[in-house]
């Protein structure tokens, strides 16, 4: 008897905290749909998709959406000719399913204590046909498996993973194997900071005699955060440890090793303007056992006016996703970019080739350019002649000859595919011997007229553009248009003549 009070205590306690969960959990769907509807229409305020249908339905414990999205028709409209009915009727679509569970505690039942407004599960729907597919490959795994983790304050993680599988048709000769992609995109409430890490591993393939490929440690990181003016700032890099191909069968094999390829890309704000900037490196790439390399391109956007540029990328969005044909299209465009693009060219912008260097067997070829517009006005859009002296540019290249002469060889050896009446074809020799003739030839009538300079086998030139003067090795060499003697100059030139006879 004396149990009896301590059971009914209990059992008020666990109706107490049942009822509590259950409230909170309910509270907590609710607030996790207000979310998912902020992170859908992003989607659908994208110009590359249409938004088909969405139905959310919403429970105590959990919820579900789903929701069928289709590549825009403004993206498809270039490629018309492709008839896609002639494709077995093929849709560029996708549904997808997600299946939410409500916190406090979504993840309990797998042992995971998080406090968490909500966890998501995304299912893709795909055809019969690429399912059937996709079972031979990847097995009972999910192709593509995407989690989504919503914090009380929005936060949240997305986890993506495609899972490894070796696949192997033997009577084809064929063998994949593909060692999977982990990837987690960390974003804040309203997708203003975006941190995203993805790794894969590898993937080697081989189709029997006929070749191979072999890509290994591809990985992307960024990491950004939104700007005063509303565009994302920050930086990403893109690297790839080394890619090879062989094709082994055929009258040419062919031999290809890249290694050490990386993309980096940063932008920073500077006051209201945007300075942007994006680097690409190659250590080396082999092409059938003749080394280029290392290889470096850096290029630089700077002094953007940042309001004007994030003006321009909604109405563009917009036009993007309400303009069908790309030639209104385009009409468009231009006519945004006159109405409120016109700051961008008022602020001295200026654009950069930092370095682009490539070395060869031959040597290095470098070339650094500089463009930059100074003191543009509205009025200089009708006179081009006007906005070319607001323009600012200078250039340094240094070739090495050796490089030219390989052009011009492969050049004419290409000629070598023309047969004459007789069957008969020009001498190799001949014609490599013709065609350094013409380079030394030519070479020598632009050292003659100073375009070029060169330092033993190294050529080189230097060209400077200011105030609607171009100077090339600091010889002003003036423009077609700067030839033509002005009508007041005519004329008076005309009437000394006329006194002179007189």
């Amino acid at each position: 008897m004396k149990q009896k009070p301590l059971v009914i205590a209990l059992a008020v306690v666990i109706g107490v905290v049942a009822a509590t969960y259950t409230g909170t959990s309910w509270w907590a769907g609710k607030l996790a749909e207000t979310t998912l509807a902020k992170q859908h229409q992003l989607i659908a305020d994208l110009p590359y998709f249409v938004v088909k249908s969405r139905v959310y339905e919403r429970g105590v414990f959990s919820s579900t959406e789903r929701t069928t999205i289709a590549v825009a028709p403004n993206l498809l409209a270039p490629y018309q000719m492709l008839k896609l009915e002639e494709m077995g009727g093929a849709k560029l679509e996708l549904t997808y399913t997600q299946t939410i569970k409500h916190g406090p505690l979504p993840l309990l039942a797998s042992g995971d204590f998080s406090l968490l407004k909500a966890a998501v599960t995304t299912d893709i729907a795909f055809s019969a046909d690429t399912q059937a597919l996709l079972k031979k490959v990847f097995g009972d795994q999910r192709p593509l498996q995407i989690e989504n983790h919503i914090k009380f304050n929005d936060d949240g993680v997305f986890a993506i993973k495609v899972p490894s599988f070796t696949y192997e048709e033997t009577l084809a000769k064929v063998k994949s194997v593909w060692q999977g992609l982990d990837a987690t995109i960390s974003y804040g409430g309203d997708f203003n900071k975006i941190d995203i890490v993805a790794v894969a591993p590898g993937l080697h393939f081989e189709a029997g005699p006929k070749g191979t490929l072999d890509i290994k440690d591809l990985r992307f990181e960024s990491h950004n955060t939104r700007g005063k003016a509303g565009l994302m700032l920050g930086e990403g890099k893109l690297s790839l440890a080394s890619a090879t191909f062989k094709q082994t069968e055929g009258a040419q094999p062919v031999d290809v090793k890249l290694a050490g390829l990386s993309y980096q890309v940063k932008t920073v704000a500077e006051g209201e303007f945007i300075n942007s900037s994006g680097d690409v490196v190659v250590s080396s790439l082999a092409l059938n056992n003749k080394t280029y390399g290392p290889a470096k391109l850096s290029v630089s956007a700077n002094h953007l006016h940042g309001p004007t540029l994030a003006k321009l990328s909604l109405a563009a969005n917009k036009i993007q996703r309400e303009v069908k044909d790309p030639g209104e299209q385009a009409t468009q465009m231009l006519a945004l970019f006159r109405k409120d693009g016109l700051p961008l060219l008022k602020n001295n912008p200026e654009l950069s080739l930092n370095e682009l260097s490539v070395k060869l067997p031959e040597g290095e070829v470098k070339l650094k350019a500089n463009v930059a517009l100074k003191g543009f006005e509205e009025k200089d859009l009708d006179s081009p002649l006007l906005l070319l002296e607001k323009l600012q540019a200078n250039a340094d290249l240094q070739v090495p000859k050796q490089v030219i002469e390989t052009v011009a060889l492969w050049q004419a050896r290409g000629a070598i595919a023309i047969d004459t009446e007789e069957g008969e074809q020009p001498e190799t020799e001949e014609l490599d011997n013709l065609a350094r003739n013409l380079m030394e030839s030519q070479i020598r009538k632009l050292l003659d007229q100073k375009l070029i300079r060169a330092d033993g086998d190294l050529l080189s030139s230097s060209a400077v553009w200011k105030n609607g003067r171009l100077e090339v090795n600091g010889t002003h060499i003036p423009l077609p248009w700067q030839l033509a003697i002005p009508p007041a100059d005519a004329a008076l030139e005309e009437e000394t003549e006329e006194a002179a006879v007189e």
